[in-house]
């Protein structure tokens, strides 16, 4: 059996028809994925023991908490004996950065000794983060364990926002963004780089307490809030096809952002700093300049529609292609299954050796 610790999720008649939140999504396609090769059991990475089989595999978060006071440790509580730092199959998957965002670091209590008791770490992350994650030195936290680190992309059903836009030029100004806000994002930066280019900003956020399709103004900047972004509302999905032909994200710390895909799925171009976690030869690369961000997203408010085409279509097949969960969760279970022959074949030469 392979245990998955994750945020909680109840199962739905509907779960597998519609797209979700991104925490949604990871579990319901690690219970169907995983559950083509062994029986899944999904539990909280909150959770404590949930076995004493030496043959099981858990796979998870490390625990996250943002109250305080934790106790249980679903790492440290599955170790077979006392004194062992976990189960012997344990591994763990959750986005990687060489320095988490502080609030995050503060949520994860026992993220050290959980780093450290992990057989393998399925790090979500882009290449930009990845190679720096190698290149931190031995005594940092994440320094220790590179050599167990294993890249693996953020997982979109694109097929689910089928079909793609189409080449529009009444929408060729037009820029969305969606995000918490939260100050990583890089939402100030956006909105100085936006401004004189004559594009039409679109944010969608949890965040805004405007009224959905309502024209706001924030540091003397004007965009058009568009609320929580609900992905399986066919309504705004019709609204960002029909009046925005670019995702635009400038991010200084991001694994690699859920919306960037999701928004790639819907065919729109991705204007995205390389600290947003996403790389593409289709995409336009944005810097944490916002004047040289003015001249970057003049030049593309201008592409021709064959270019326009091109590089909506590359995405696209990027997020189909490199992004389903089938990929990824089929990716870690044979990864797992060559660390688990690797130690038996191991066991089994020391064994003849003594």
């Amino acid at each position: 059996m392979l245990h998955f610790f994750w945020t909680p999720y109840i199962f739905r008649r509907d779960s597998y028809d519609k797209y979700e939140a991104n925490n949604a999504e990871i579990c319901k396609h690690a219970r169907r994925v995983l559950g083509r090769f062994t029986d899944v059991h999904l539990d909280s990475f909150n959770a404590s023991r949930v076995t004493r089989n030496p043959a099981d595999i858990l796979l998870g978060h490390t625990s996250f908490d943002s109250v305080g006071g934790l106790a249980d440790d679903w790492v440290r509580d599955n170790a077979l004996e006392p004194g062992q730092p976990a189960h012997p199959n344990t591994y763990l998957m959750l986005p990687l950065l060489p320095e988490p965002v502080e609030e995050h670091k503060s949520w994860s209590p026992f993220m050290d000794s959980q780093l450290r008791g992990a057989r393998l770490i399925f790090g979500i992350c882009g290449d930009h983060w990845y190679e720096r994650i190698q290149a931190l030195p031995a005594d940092d936290m994440l320094g220790r364990v590179k050599d167990r680190i294993v890249r693996i992309d953020m997982g979109c059903e694109g097929h689910r926002f089928a079909p793609p836009r189409g080449y529009s030029q009444a929408s060729m100004r037009g820029l969305l963004h969606m995000s918490d806000l939260a100050p990583h994002k890089g939402f100030d930066l956006l909105l100085n780089s936006v401004a004189g280019t004559g594009a039409v900003l679109h944010a969608g956020s949890s965040a805004l307490r405007a009224h959905p399709y309502q024209r706001v103004r924030l540091n003397g900047h004007e965009f058009v809030s568009l609320g929580w972004v609900d992905n399986t509302s066919a309504q705004q999905d019709r609204f960002i096809k029909d009046n925005c032909a670019f995702y635009i994200h400038a991010s200084s710390r991001d694994a690699q952002a859920t919306a960037i895909l999701e928004n790639c799925a819907r065919g729109l171009v991705p204007m995205v700093t390389p600290e947003s976690g996403f790389r593409s030869p289709y995409a336009i690369e944005l810097t944490q300049d916002a004047e040289a961000n003015r001249a970057i997203i003049a030049r593309a408010l201008a592409m021709p529609q064959e270019e326009y085409e091109r590089r909506s279509a590359g995405v696209v097949r990027q997020v189909l292609e490199q992004h389903s969960w089938d990929r990824i969760f089929t990716g870690i279970w044979e990864r797992i299954q060559q660390d688990i022959a690797g130690r038996a074949a191991w066991a089994g030469r020391a064994g003849q050796a003594g």
